[in-house]
């Protein structure tokens, strides 16, 4: 068309100047016109070239390419007839209903356990210890109380040691994923005794609207910070109360753009016994009652203005319950007629960074009969007479550690703690009337599995004797190193 278009110009301005040049012929115009349909076909074979050329190009560069690697069609997952995708066209749906992850078919190890599938992460540490003690306590590794008499000595373990696994459910079915832990240790009776124990057993229930259950074994709801002391009795009986028991709790959150608030409520197993039986009649204490443990906790968090990585955090906590035991009768035995003991206690507790990296956390609590909590100095309930009731032990205690993050490699802390029951009620307990520690521990990141640890603690027990006013303290100096490996 184009070429036709040239053409007639060419012709119309040869005809116009034709009166003004006798010596431009017809003959002149059909050699043009010749000569440019010439160019036009030899345009026309340039171009076809250069289009093969192109062709050949692209097939090169798709052989010279990557390409996927092929999967074996004995391992590639089948997928039956009819079987449909989710939006995200990650869960499949069988035309029988069934729903599956194709990499679980893919692997066809299992099943997932719900339609949204499930994440295993393994996880835990190797935990190395040795520890020197100036004089005799009632564990090497572990250490609560300073023994009235006896020498220290010097101990090796690896039993303060953790494994476990997490799962989860990565995508959220009808609002609620879940998650949950499975978490031992081998901790026995002493440093060669490595015996299976459950630690955390747990699944929890999260709604996207800030709601959630949790039903299993895990910490008392009430226990929100914690110590940086390396000995793994983790403060015990010296201002840190803890315990991990099975419950069922419901949580609510609610979020802002730099804070949140936290509510829970729980039943716990184990009232305030949990292990406890001091009437040795073979049955917990805790069981003999018909209460159960209740506890609640408030918590509130909040960025710091300095550092949107660090938060404050401040909350309240507390529980009641009941047990149930039989009178002393005044020698070693107990008589028929039995009494219920209540158990109750508050709890303040705050975690607060303070100038650049440091942090300031602890807590003060106060409550009767918690030796089932590993407070009140282990002590529970004090028999002051024979074929009475006895009287519940009530204590108040607590701590504080001062953190500093050095840099990524090096932290330090320092911190002590305390646990007061009353004197009067103790004496006729276990004769244990303060028992407190103060300790300081420096930690180094060779990297980021292995982590080591040293700390020098001053130990100090104060014990009583019934009906006198005296008392008997006794010191014990300790020095720890441990090696953890994290995985």
């Amino acid at each position: 068309m184009r070429s036709t278009l040239v053409i007639s110009c060419i012709c119309t301005i040869l005809a116009l100047t034709s009166s003004a040049n006798d010596t431009i012929t017809r003959a002149d115009i059909q050699a043009v016109i010749e000569r440019l349909q010439k160019l036009e076909a030899e345009n026309k074979k340039q171009a076809s070239r250069i289009d093969e050329l192109e062709k050949r190009n692209r097939q090169l560069e798709s052989q010279l390419k990557p390409q996927a690697p092929v999967i074996l069609a004995a391992s590639a997952p089948k997928v039956e007839e009819g079987t449909e995708t989710n939006s995200t066209g990650r869960i499949y749906t069988t035309k029988d209903g069934s729903k599956f992850f194709l990499a679980d078919k893919f692997a066809n190890i299992f099943e997932p356990l719900s339609e949204s599938g499930l994440k295993i992460t393994p996880y835990g540490y190797l935990a190395f210890e040795g520890v020197y003690n100036s004089h005799a306590v009632d564990g090497d590794y572990v250490t609560d109380f300073v023994k009235r008499h006896g020498k220290g000595g010097t101990t090796l373990s690896m039993q303060d040691s953790i494994l476990g696994v997490k799962f989860a459910t990565p995508e959220a079915d009808h609002g609620w994923t879940f998650s949950g832990k499975a978490e031992f240790d081998l901790a026995g009776a002493n440093e060669n005794d490595y015996a299976f124990h459950w630690r955390h057993l747990y699944v929890d229930a999260q709604h996207e609207s800030g709601w959630s259950i949790l039903f299993g074994q895990t910490w008392h709801l009430w226990k929100m910070v914690t110590p940086s002391e390396i000995d793994g009795a983790w403060m015990e009986n010296t201002g840190h109360p803890y315990r991990r028991s099975p419950q069922i709790r419901l949580t609510k959150k609610w979020s802002w753009e730099d804070s949140s608030l936290e509510a829970r409520v729980g039943i716990v197993k184990g009232g305030p016994g949990m292990g406890g039986d001091r009437d040795s009649d073979e049955i917990q204490d805790n069981s003999a009652s018909n209460w159960a443990l209740l506890q609640g906790a408030l918590v509130y968090d909040r960025v710091t203005p300095w550092d949107t990585s660090r938060r404050w955090l401040l909350g309240v906590g507390g529980m009641y319950g009941r047990d149930r035991s039989h009178r002393w009768d005044g020698g070693n035995g107990f008589t028929s007629v039995d009494d219920e003991y209540d158990s109750k206690m508050v709890m303040i507790a705050g975690s607060l960074p303070i100038y650049k990296s440091f942090t300031l956390t602890g807590q003060i609590f106060a409550g009767d009969n918690l030796g089932g909590i590993q407070a009140g100095c282990a002590q529970r309930v004090a028999y002051m007479r024979p074929y009475a009731k006895g009287r519940e032990v009530s204590t108040i205690g607590g701590f504080a550690d001062l953190n500093w993050q050095y840099n990524d490699d090096w932290s330090f802390a320092i911190g002590y703690g305390f646990d007061d029951p009353t004197d009067s009620e103790a004496r006729y307990a276990s004769n244990i009337l303060r028992n407190d520690r103060a300790y300081v521990a420096a930690f180094y990141n060779i990297n980021a599995n292995l982590k080591i640890g040293l700390e020098y603690a001053r130990l100090t027990t104060v014990y009583g004797e019934k009906d006198t006013k005296d008392k008997d303290s006794v010191g014990d100096d300790r020095v720890q190193f441990s090696a953890w490996y994290n995985f």
